[in-house]
């Protein structure tokens, strides 16, 4: 596939399944000197972070691209003309705030009012991993290749944001007949620069017949496919899988990255699993309900309810918390009937509770991160968490729900890079990530998609779980 392809196209598709080379096609046009800068949207701030980290990596300067995710850029157009559009939702509330983004900016512009503008600020629209945009982001990008040539990346058998309400646009009849196919990319790069070209080939082989809404023998690819049958008995299954994530650790290189796909629906049980398995962390979903809500709370107690809420809070996040001893200890403390001396997280729980003040609260969660019982499993929520308290005793006028929000806002646009190199999540949280080895929990549970997508993960090798080797066709 050429740089001038894409290059010549004004109104283009190419489809590109999971480490084809997309990437490394996308910055090779951007290394093409344009005359004014190419616009590169996509959906994540991750995605973002990451392909300006490869530009600045193979030196392509930066006069030559503008990278941004979708509703970033319609942010930044509505901040500059607030006037023709006006939001009625606050960023607070992102559920609102982002649909009504992407409807009033598209509204400014198939209005005709930017052409000019935006046409003197760009050479040409780029715009990855498009199976992900939604109608709305869709709609929006439609009309901005009305003003520029635009190409758009994407793969239809990655697009599992389709939940919660989201309405995908058809990949038939409404992609592709917005942005006919320009061209598939079909070298398995991942695997082949991994020395593992026959994995490679299997997953395009997959990809094929997932596509056609056929089935797959996980037994097909012997030496980078490894399948283990679920029993049935949870207990028996749980530590299984743990055995072979430790397995998988052992016999690789230490610095060889792991990913676990657990189950999409069920975060408990990722959570769960982390627990268990000393090493492994929690990749976190940009929204931090649990941060925030975490928050919430702590704004709304004071006394003995408080300390009880950062210590629920904290067994989400640690080991070794002990709440209820520790809750009984504490009450023993306040109320002069302890015999043996109060150590200095006692004392910072009793500060908690005589002062109730902000710095207490940070002070106990450090304490708690301190503690040689304890262990951090969720990494991201908790260095959140204290960011969150961090910020509203920097500045008091803000609650600590104010500044929870804050702080997801911060992350949702800056990326959070800090993605651990052995780490669980479910396939919307990992899809864009790789790693030397996946391990995937359930396959069986999983549709065609979806299972796409975990399989792709690995550049080594890939461990399955699920009761039957046969999966697929869902």
């Amino acid at each position: 596939m050429s740089v001038d392809a894409v290059l010549s196209s004004e109104r283009g598709l190419i489809v590109a399944p999971a480490g084809c080379g997309k990437t490394h096609l996308i910055t090779d046009v951007l290394k093409v000197k344009p005359t004014k800068p190419y616009l590169v949207l996509t959906h994540t701030t991750a995605g973002v972070a990451a392909l300006k980290q490869r530009l600045k990596r193979l030196a392509v300067p930066n006069e030559h691209y503008r990278v941004a995710t979708i509703d970033g850029w319609a942010l930044k157009v509505a901040n500059m003309f607030p006037s023709s559009c006006m939001m009625s939702a606050l960023p607070s509330n992102p559920q609102a705030f982002y649909p009504e983004l992407r409807y009033v900016v598209n509204a400014f512009i198939s209005s005709g009012h930017l052409g000019e503008i935006i046409r003197a600020s760009y050479s040409r629209l780029l715009v990855d991993e498009y199976q992900d945009c939604d109608m709305a982001q869709h709609t929006l990008i439609n009309s901005i290749s009305n003003i520029l040539p635009t190409t758009v990346f994407g793969d239809p058998m990655q697009a599992i944001f389709d939940f919660r309400g989201i309405t995908l646009p058809c990949w038939n009849q409404v992609v592709q007949t917005c942005f006919p196919q320009v061209a598939a990319l079909e070298i398995p790069w991942r695997w082949n620069n991994a020395h593992k070209h026959e994995l490679g080939e299997w997953l395009l082989s997959v990809r094929g017949i997932l596509i056609q809404g056929g089935s797959i023998d996980l037994q097909t690819c012997p030496g980078f496919v490894t399948w283990h049958p679920l029993t049935g008995n949870s207990r028996a299954d749980s530590q299984n899988q743990n055995d072979t994530q430790y397995q998988l650790r052992n016999r690789n290189p230490v610095t060889d990255s792991l990913l676990i796909v657990g189950n999409s629906s069920n975060k408990e049980s990722r959570h769960n699993f982390a627990k268990i398995a000393r090493g492994i962390d929690v990749v976190e979903p940009v929204e931090l309900a649990d941060v925030v809500y975490a928050a919430s709370r702590f704004d709304a107690n004071q006394g003995i309810q408080l300390v009880e809420h950062v210590l629920d809070v904290a067994t989400t996040m640690m080991t070794g918390v002990g709440r209820a001893q520790f809750l009984q200890r504490i009450n023993s403390i306040i109320a002069g009937r302890n015999r043996t001396l109060a150590t200095p997280l006692e004392l910072s729980a009793q500060v908690v509770v005589e002062q109730g003040s902000r710095v207490s609260i940070l002070n106990l969660l450090h304490k708690l991160e301190q503690n040689q019982d304890s262990r951090v499993y969720r990494n991201g929520a908790f260095s959140a968490l204290k960011d969150t308290v961090t910020m509203s005793v920097s500045d008091s006028s803000k609650s600590m729900q104010e500044a929870a929000s804050i702080i997801r806002e911060q992350r949702r646009h800056s990326g959070d890079r800090r993605i651990p190199s052995k780490a669980i999540g479910s396939t919307l949280l990992l899809k864009g990530l790789e790693a030397d080895h996946a391990l995937i929990l359930d396959a069986g549970n999983m549709n065609s998609k979806h299972l796409y997508v975990a399989l792709t993960r690995g550049a080594n090798s890939v461990t399955v779980y699920s009761h039957s080797n046969v999966v697929g066709g869902g």
